[in-house]
């Protein structure tokens, strides 16, 4: 019983932002996803919830300017797309 009070707890506290829907499509998380899978859309997502404003969405996901720097460095060698400062990443 102690995780489902931290649960509701955690659902009442959280911000107005984790209810962000890209394009009013939840992207969900399914069995047999990697975690840099995970990881990668839930950066850009965030990204392109900060209308691409990297501060922003670092603060949000909780890790440093410099790390998401580097994921998005890394996305954008792979030829992944990465939404630019004040534009929405176009979900495929």
């Amino acid at each position: 019983m102690p995780f489902a009070a931290s649960t509701s707890h955690q659902q009442n506290s959280a911000p107005s932002s984790v209810s962000f829907q890209a394009d009013a499509d939840l992207r969900r998380i399914q069995v047999g996803q990697t975690l840099a899978d995970v990881e990668r859309h839930l950066i850009i997502d965030t990204l392109a919830y900060c209308l691409g404003n990297r501060t922003h969405a670092a603060k949000i996901l909780g890790i440093s300017i410099r790390t998401l720097r580097n994921k998005l460095n890394e996305y954008m060698d792979a030829g992944i797309p990465v939404p630019e400062p004040g534009q929405k990443h176009s979900v495929a």
